[in-house]
């Protein structure tokens, strides 16, 4: 696909979802937008919301959306400038100085008390940002201000650099995602901007290394890194420099370590002996030699698995302290992957470099048994046709970011067609979706507000809880799969029926969080009222689509839940955060919340839904069996081999397992094949060792 065939395609894809949502491409444009951008980790947690106003000397004052880096400290502030036409505009350099502008005056306005003193609308996210922006202020929890403009246009050539003046003495970042930027996006196999790194400029003319393993897919080097490179390569990529699993272990971290900070501005000397350094990933390196050292001297798509702690309190060191780094060095262990293999093996890498760390299992979460048979259900079973149609479709389930992409890539403009056909971008899932709808279900909705991040994390702890082996997980079955569709169905409606109201037309804000507490609340409400009854999942999946009773429910849920979230006698005052409370879901649980007689009617008996579970169960089980067999067929004698010395050289195995994987490893020259029993042991056993650190790229 070529960058007019993306454009075109995702114009397209936006009037479609303005009709379906009843809204208008333009938000259309910056919900999608935003979703890329944070699926690409380039933003995180962002409250989407327009807002526009007039602030001093009556300047225009607008943003799209806005959200605070906890990691980095910085603030971001988004707009955008959508034009819904068939041939691509030119975005140019006075574009862009009016939108940051517009951008800019907002967050003077909002700094120097202007937009509260002049009681703008609470509800509005020009209010809500100003409220929070001059809190992070005031607490030192913002270094610098990052502003994204977002656009379908094309940035003009003539534009060579976007720098910026300080604000209130902070640093500024201007960033203008244009069309190609996007199209680049889309057609990066990593899923996200890379970043390259210019390391010729340390002193010396590069980064000194000593190679220590060169394999066709993987190498590693140990380097000694200065702390002011470091520092400065921090300062301008911030948390896009850090692998995702250590910028949400760091978030949750609170303030710089002292220990470092100590070390850095008492005996920065001693630094290099005192800590353990960084460990980091790249897919391509450049090297030199001269005077006899090795130097690295570029390094592409840089990525810090572990050390991220590090990293920030060197460079907040700076910010804060204004430290000299001189003396500062860091001891770096670089592993460097090929590009087509990067998405398998850094999530590996950097689990292993984190074992010693609390950094939850369940947040290295693609490979895990969980995703993986909800990927094998998303490809297999297939959506009842609907609206007339003659075909099935299926729910694409990413397991891994960007795979529905990727399955495109390579496709003719019909085969392309035929693909979207079957799969819809409307029906397409992913890790995040499936922990919002099932934490909404769950009745988590605090937890859903807090974030995609942070309820990925607490969605895949609890996965990780119940996911045992030794049961064969038969509740994770093609009923679970089609009740998570029936979810999802649910979720993405309730979205629309939100959208579509008067009431939401009017404030335009909240809507995620009306969402889960709505799905929430009915659900508790079912739970509670009707013990026995629960919602007929299977009638919502046979349908692809909510009852009308349902819907009705819905309706006068969501008006209520915003009225509830929306109370004067909330405990704080941003409507956002007050929804990401423990108490506020307390609260709503007592509520005055009632539900339609007509909606009661249509629940069915929790036993019906039994009978189904049970059948799923057994014909899980059965798929378990043959799965297993197949699988270690498949996987071949030479990998059991690998897996049995393993096991052998760290004296993991005892005498019945070594035997079992003695008949796996020679089933190929005996013709021995495994029985079913035997083929799950084997697989179990398997488990276990990857757990002790047994590779998943064996």
């Amino acid at each position: 696909m070529n960058l007019e065939d993306f454009r075109a395609e995702w114009i397209e894809d936006l009037r479609v979802a303005a009709e379906a949502n009843q809204s208008d491409p333009h938000s259309e444009f910056v919900l999608d937008a935003v979703d890329r951008l944070s699926e690409a980790e380039e933003v995180e947690n962002v409250e989407v919301g327009y807002f526009e106003g007039l602030g001093r000397r009556n300047a225009k004052m607008m943003i799209d959306g806005y959200a605070f880096d906890a990691v980095d400290k910085s603030c971001v502030l988004l707009l955008s400038d959508y034009s819904n036409n068939e041939l691509a505009e030119t975005l140019t350099l006075t574009d862009i100085n009016r939108l940051y502008n517009n951008m800019r005056v907002l967050v003077e306005a909002a700094l120097d008390g202007y937009i509260i003193d002049n009681k703008f609308e609470e509800s509005s996210s020009g209010y809500m940002f100003a409220n929070e922006a001059k809190r992070h202020f005031a607490n030192g929890e913002i270094s610098k201000f990052r502003f994204y403009i977002l656009t379908d246009k094309k940035l003009s050539d003539k534009i060579k650099n976007l720098k910026k003046d300080p604000i209130v003495g902070k640093q500024v970042d201007l960033n203008a995602w244009d069309i190609s930027r996007f199209y680049n996006l889309y057609a990066s196999t990593q899923g996200k901007e890379e970043i390259e790194i210019d390391s010729s400029i340390v002193d010396g003319g590069g980064i000194p290394y000593v190679g220590a393993t060169n394999e066709d897919d993987y190498s590693a080097y140990l380097a000694v890194v200065p702390g002011r490179f470091l520092a400065d390569i921090y300062l301008e990529y911030g948390s896009r420099l850090l692998e995702g699993n250590v910028r949400s272990f760091l978030s949750n971290r609170g303030k710089v370590n002292k220990a470092i900070r100590g070390t850095i501005l008492q005996e920065p000397t001693m630094f290099f002996a005192y800590n353990n350094g960084i460990a980091a990933t790249a897919t391509e390196i450049e090297t030199k030699q001269e005077n006899g050292r090795h130097l690295i001297t570029r390094i592409k798509d840089m990525q810090i698995i572990n050390g991220g702690q590090t990293t920030a309190s060197i460079a907040n060191a700076v910010l804060q302290d204004k430290a000299d780094l001189a003396e500062i060095y860091v001891p770096m262990k670089l592993s460097v992957v090929n590009h087509d293999k990067a998405k398998e093996m850094i999530p590996t890498i950097s689990r292993s470099a984190n074992s010693q760390n609390k950094v939850d299992e369940a947040d290295f979460f693609s490979n895990h048994p969980y995703h993986i048979r909800l990927e094998e259900y998303s490809r297999r079973v297939l959506a009842p046709p609907v609206d007339g149609n003659q075909y099935q479709t299926a729910w694409f389930y990413e397991r891994a970011r960007g795979q529905y992409v990727q399955e495109q890539m390579k496709l003719t403009r019909g085969d392309r067609k035929k693909f979207q056909l079957k799969n819809p971008k409307t029906q397409l899932l992913r890790k995040v979706d499936v922990a919002k709808f099932m934490n909404s279900y769950e009745q988590r909705p605090h937890i859903v507000s807090r974030g995609a991040q942070f309820n990925m994390r607490n969605f895949a702890e609890m996965i990780g809880k119940q996911w045992d082996p030794s049961t064969q997980n038969t509740s994770f079955n093609e009923y679970y799969w089609k009740k998570l569709i029936a979810l999802a169905i649910l979720f993405k409606q309730t979205e629309k029926i939100v959208s579509g109201q008067d009431w939401y037309q009017e404030i335009k804000a909240y809507r995620a969080n009306i969402v889960t507490y709505s799905i929430a609340i009915i659900m508790h409400q079912v739970e509670t009222d009707h013990p026995g009854k629960t919602l007929d999942f299977l009638k919502i999946w046979n349908s692809q689509s909510l009852s009308s009773e349902l819907e009705a429910q819905i309706i006068k849920t969501t008006r209520k839940v915003f009225d509830f979230i929306t109370r004067d006698d909330r405990t704080t005052l941003n409507v956002t955060e007050w929804c990401k409370k423990e108490d506020c879901w307390k609260r709503a649980q007592n509520y005055n919340f009632t539900l339609l007689g007509s909606f009661v009617e249509s629940l069915i008996n929790t036993s019906d839904e039994f009978e189904e579970k049970v059948v799923a169960q057994k014909e899980q089980k059965v798929s378990n069996e043959i799965n297993a067999e197949i699988e270690l067929i498949n996987l071949g004698a030479d990998y059991w081999r690998r897996v049995q010395e393993f096991g052998r050289n760290d004296k993991l195995l005892s005498e019945m397992e070594d035997g079992l994987l003695t008949v796996a490893a020679n089933f190929e020259t005996t013709g021995r094949i495994p029985s079913d029993k035997q083929a799950k042991l084997i697989m179990q056993i398997r488990n276990r060792l990857f757990d002790e650190g047994l590779s998943r790229n064996l």
